[in-house]
């Protein structure tokens, strides 16, 4: 379905035509949907992504509150900002896709949509997420981190990481808006389970799958960011081989149990902000 305002039909909306809600809507009202459902997300599992980061920096655990929300805001800013634009981007790749026809995408382009979309907001999550991780690591807030990196390492600094980034983020963008819908899809058309189990087991297939794959280079974009002074961890070729010693291909999967429990719940969560926020935010679009 195209972008700009088009209306779904009725079977485009129920169904296994909820993944195509985006391409009803245009870029400034998928920005709007793709924001807050930012917002949720980060809300319920901040603490999760703190364990996640902290393992993969062999930092001490803790379950203070203070601390597992460390760098909330950033961390908030960096969500809506990415599902902001995370799903016009793919809102519109979609339409390239179909050449503006009104159809359905097949489910090798919904993954591939978003996956280019995903790719391209990674530029703008590194420089964000490295302040994140430096406040979790250091404390202090938001623009005391930000300006402290600046001022001690450069612009250029903001952007260590960038290529795992935007190779991370293309891989979960596939998976929360690609994979999860198509596979509830299959299990509801060829098993005729629920819509709403379907809709869950489909975004614990696509975490496990995306956070798999992903994981890796996010281990190296974290220990990179954590380190910016290069200590240990130095350019991303470098910090692979530093991992790979400290505890063979096993230590690149640290986090991965926080992880893909975060990209589990953040797949489902998204997927269903994506279904259910558009008609109450635009309940025009789909009378």
């Amino acid at each position: 379905l195209a972008v700009g305002g088009h209306r779904v039909g009725t079977r485009e909306m129920g169904g296994d035509g909820d993944a195509d809600k985006l391409t009803a809507l245009s870029g400034s009202e998928n920005l709007a949907v793709g924001v807050a459902a930012g917002t949720i997300e980060v809300a319920l599992l901040q603490p999760i992504l703190y364990c996640k980061n902290a393992s993969q920096q062999r930092l001490p655990f803790t379950l203070n509150p203070a601390i597992l929300y460390r760098g909330f805001g950033m961390s908030w800013l960096n969500m809506s900002v990415l599902s902001g634009i995370q799903f016009p981007i793919t809102g519109a790749v979609s339409k390239l896709v179909t050449g503006g026809k009104e159809r359905p995408l097949r489910p090798s382009e919904k993954i591939a949509a978003g996956f280019v979309g995903g790719a391209i907001s990674g530029v703008v999550c590194a420089p964000m997420e490295l302040v994140m991780i430096q406040q979790q690591r250091y404390g202090g807030g938001l623009f005391y981190q930000f300006g402290r990196v600046l001022g001690d390492f450069g612009v250029s600094t903001l952007f260590r990481g960038l290529f795992t980034s935007c190779g991370r983020e293309g891989l979960f963008t596939a998976g929360y808006l690609g994979m999860g819908p198509v596979f509830a899809e299959k299990l509801q058309e060829m098993y005729g389970v629920q819509k709403k189990l379907s809709e869950f087991v489909g975004a614990c297939g696509a975490g496990m799958i995306a956070a798999t794959l992903s994981h890796p280079l996010d281990t190296i974009k974290t220990c990179m960011q954590g380190d910016l002074e290069q200590t240990t961890y130095k350019s991303m070729g470098e910090t692979a081989s530093a991992l790979m010693a400290e505890g063979g291909p096993t230590r690149f999967l640290r986090g991965w149990v926080f992880r893909t429990s975060r990209m589990i719940l953040a797949i489902f969560i998204m997927g269903q902000c994506k279904d259910q926020l558009p008609p109450v935010f635009f309940p025009s679009k789909f009378q």
